[in-house]
């Protein structure tokens, strides 16, 4: 899914903010996983794990949805959504810009930012799903790349990390997935 940058009319805005809402969880487990293998000693940068939520979220937005048509509309809302608050969370109040088209330029790197991990994120989870082989190993090692700054020694302890966010993957989809099943009623 790519940013647009031109807000949908006339949606319901109880799905942009469910993703959010989700997003903001994901990233607080990732948090919490990274604590358990004791990497808290290494700053992660937030905004890739931003990115990294936003990506679950939205690829299985859009396969409960059973497709981007049907998905297109909410997504386009929650990713401006999310684009503006890590804009105003995370860059402008660090960087104030001297003048709009500043502003402009950075916004607009954000959403290719997003785009461009989107790619990748996508590329290496369909490689880990197609092998069936229940590790996202590579999916894994993306994410660290861009997370931390500071490649993971390859040893015991990284496959245990490797496994432990495999489930919690499939946890963070199983979940998304539910969330976006119309209620039976």
């Amino acid at each position: 899914m790519e940013t647009t940058g031109e807000r949908p009319q006339g949606q319901s805005a109880t799905d942009p903010e469910l993703m959010k809402s989700m997003v903001l969880g994901i990233v607080g487990d990732l948090a919490r996983l990274f604590k358990e293998h004791g990497l808290t000693g290494k700053p992660i940068k937030i905004i890739e794990a931003l990115i990294f939520a936003m990506f679950v979220v939205t690829e299985t937005f859009t396969s409960a949805k059973k497709g981007l048509d049907q998905a297109r509309e909410s997504l386009d809302q929650f990713h401006e959504d999310m684009v503006e608050y890590m804009f105003t969370e995370y860059i402008y109040k660090d960087k104030k810009a001297k003048d709009m088209e500043e502003v402009q330029a950075r916004f607009q790197e954000m959403r290719e930012l997003i785009n461009q991990r989107y790619q990748a994120y996508r590329q290496n989870f369909l490689a880990d799903y197609q092998d069936k082989q229940m590790s996202f190993h590579r999916t894994f090692d993306s994410l660290a790349g861009y997370l931390l700054p500071d490649a993971l020694p390859e040893d015991e302890e990284k496959n245990r990390l490797i496994a432990d966010f495999s489930v919690k993957l499939a946890h963070f989809w199983g979940g998304c997935l539910s969330s976006f099943q119309p209620s039976q009623g």
